[in-house]
Formats: C-alpha cells, structure tokens, sequence
C-alpha cells in the first residue's frame, strides 16, 4: 500500500514539474527535470525495503524447521499478545488411553463394547483409541449403519434399530437422552480429576460412562510459562467438558478459557476476542482447527498434525508450519528482527528522498541552480541507497536475539 501510494505521489510531483518546466524554461530542462524527480521518488527502496527482509526472515526460518507459507504475516507476528491453542493432542501428547468404565446397566465390557463398535468408524484420536481398546480386550464388535460423527461432540449409529451414541454429556442430553444424576455426578467426578468422561446411550437412557486420560505434554509448561514470562497471554480453546479443562488450565497457569466448543465456536471465540482488540495467533494441529486458524490474525499449524489442505497446491494454508511448540518463539524472535531491520531499511528509503527530491525540483524552477544536479546523479544516490538497504537486509542471516527473553532451562 505504501509503495502505491508513492507511486501514485511520484506520478503526480512529476507530471506537475514537467509542465512548469516545459512551459516556463523549456522542453530539455523538463525532461531533465521530470527524469530526475522521477528518479527520486521512485518508491524501489521502499519496495526492496520489506521484500528482502521478508525474504531474508523465511530463509532463516526455513533452516529453523519453520516454513512461512505468508511472508506479510512475519509483521503481524510481531502484533501478537493473545496465543490461542486447542488441548487436546496439541498442549498433550495425544495418546490417550482408557482410565475407567462406569455402567449403570451393562457390565463394564458391554459398555466397552458398545462404544467400540460406534467408534469403529471414526475418525477422531479419541474414537480411535476406544476401538482398538476393545480389540486388544477381545470384545465383540458389533455391526452398526447410519454411523455419523460430530467434530467436538460424539458419534453415533444405528444398532439393531436403536440410535446408539457416545460423546460428552452435553451433546448427549441435547439428543432428547436421559442421564441419570449418578451418571451426571460421576462425570463430573471424572473431569475434576483431568478425564476426559464420555456418555454411551442406547435409545432414549443412558447407560455408562468411558473415561480417557491424555498425559500433558512435556514442553507444554515451559511453553506456556515462556507465554506468560513474555506478557503473551494464552488462550485455551477446547472441546473437552469445561470441568476438565478448568483442571488442566489452574495447573498450567492459563487464565483465558473456553470449552465445550465446536470447530465453528472456536472461530466465533477467536472474533470475540479480536473484537476486545487483541491479536491473535491461532495455533491447532487437525482439520478442526481450521475454521480457527483462518479467523485469527495469525494462522499456526504443526507440520506433523493432520490437517488434509496441506499439500502444494491447496488454495487454503496456515501462514506458518512449525514442528513444536518452542518454534513459536524461534519465528516471533526472527519476526521482531525483521521489523528492526525493515524500520531501518524505510529510513534509509526516506532520506533518500528527502535528499534527492529538492534539487531535482530546483532543476524545473531555477535557471541558476546552485550545484550541479542531472538524472544521473539522481540515478547514482538510489542505486547507493538500494546498496546500503539491501547489504542491511543481509543481516537477517546472523538474526540476532530480540528482547524476546527466552532460556528453556529457567522454565
């Protein structure tokens, strides 16, 4: 927008000079005139300004296992002081395993069983890991039709007739489904204690519970403590049950929460809180994200996540691909940079102008100018300054610390 703009000034200051000139002094001193002041208010510096740092930034970051799919980003980047995450398989590590079944009615390897043969088809980790419980058990695995599944929600199937669902307690009873107040207190019990409960239903009743764990991942304290030590604050969005993450957010010290979310609510949290001003940077790992990811200011996957659009040609990219959490810092930190270098890089730009413009506007209005001045000059002094800009915008190759403080090891 900028270099526009000058274009736009450059066209104007000319066209204007050029016709004094032409009129009051002549046409060979227009043209040298008009030349000249083309020369110096043409915005290449500006342009080079940002482009080779931009470009600069990616390569560094490139080596750093980072890929930058949108260069303009590296600013907004620098913007960011709200960090938004999902919980779970992102700020975990993903493998959950089955901690409790809890029935009512069926015996604990019915209500596995049920669950299971549901969850045959999923697509989900949690569906996932339900399934293959079972199998290693050697429960039956039933035959169901109509299966369905709602990201963030549950699953559900026809079975002999009868809808059978599992998912969290919420989505169950917004069914029309029964839950008895044991049920409802032992999930609750559950989720007080990190669990993840999920209710299985048969017809209208509900008739156990499955509960899964998910270990916190090992970077994630540091990660969020580096956050919080830097004055970026972390926002957690979820689809976990709002017991759970409540548990898991005290201990990581995360104070912005919301759960029970859907992947079109995390898109709708993400643009209330840039509607309170804050900046944004979405980070996710899988498809559910994506409705977030494109919502914030910035857009942040894990490269090892399982998102299908990432491929070459895909119209819709993240703005960056990390491999673990700490490289969020390593792109912020080169960001910073390449905001320092740009600034210094638009001032050489500035003055350039600033120096060239008067004597070749002199050239249209005076017949005795003062010093010698001709296009050439003029040519001279903006190759010296894209030489100055762009030996500047080399050193985004020894990127520097920024004041962004980070040592792993006091976290």
């Amino acid at each position: 927008m900028r270099v526009k703009i000058f274009l736009l000034i450059d066209a104007l200051v000319t066209s204007i000079f050029t016709v004094y000139a032409f009129f009051m002094r002549g046409e060979e001193i227009a043209i040298l005139a008009g030349i000249s002041i083309f020369i110096a208010l043409f915005p290449i510096c500006l342009w080079l300004s940002k482009s080779l740092v931009l470009q600069a930034a990616k390569n560094v970051l490139s080596k750093s296992d980072v890929t930058v799919n949108n260069k303009e980003a590296l600013l907004k980047v620098v913007e960011v002081d709200t960090v938004a995450m999902p919980m779970n398989r992102f700020l975990t590590n993903g493998e959950y395993f089955v901690t409790d079944l809890f029935s009512e009615t069926l015996s604990q390897n019915e209500v596995l069983s049920y669950a299971a043969s549901i969850e045959q088809y999923s697509e989900n980790s949690m569906g996932k890991l339900i399934y293959k419980t079972a199998l290693g058990r050697g429960l039956k695995i039933m035959k169901v039709s109509a299966f369905q599944e709602f990201p963030a929600r549950g699953a559900e199937a026809l079975m002999e007739q009868k809808p059978v669902r599992i998912g969290n307690p919420q989505w169950i009873q917004d069914q029309g489904v029964t839950i008895s107040n044991i049920l409802l207190t032992k999930a609750d019990q559950l989720a007080v204690h990190g669990k993840t409960p999920l209710i299985l239903s048969i017809g209208k009743m509900a008739r156990g519970i499955v509960a899964l764990k998910d270990e916190v991942n090992p970077e994630t304290k540091s990660f969020i403590s580096i956050l919080n030590h830097n004055g970026l604050q972390p926002a957690l969005l979820t689809a976990a049950n709002r017991r759970t993450a409540k548990n898991f957010a005290k201990d990581m010290k995360v104070e912005t929460v919301r759960t029970d979310l859907a992947p079109d609510d995390k898109a709708r949290e993400i643009q209330i809180l840039r509607a309170k001003k804050q900046n944004i940077a979405m980070i996710g790992d899988e498809i559910n994200d994506l409705p977030a990811m494109l919502t914030a200011d910035v857009s942040i996957i894990f490269k090892d996540g399982s998102m299908s659009p990432l491929t070459e040609d895909s119209d819709i990219k993240p703005d960056f691909e990390i491999s673990s959490l700490h490289k969020f810092f390593t792109l912020r930190e080169v960001a910073i940079y390449a905001k320092k270098i740009i600034k210094q890089n638009l001032i050489i730009s500035y003055l350039t102008m600033i120096i060239l413009t008067p004597p070749a506007i002199m050239l249209a209005l005076l017949e005795n100018m003062p010093f010698p001045f001709s296009p050439p000059i003029a040519a001279v002094g903006v190759i010296l300054a894209i030489v100055l800009i762009f030996t500047n915008s080399l050193r985004m190759r020894g990127s520097r610390k920024s004041n962004l403080i980070i040592n792993y090891q006091d976290f």
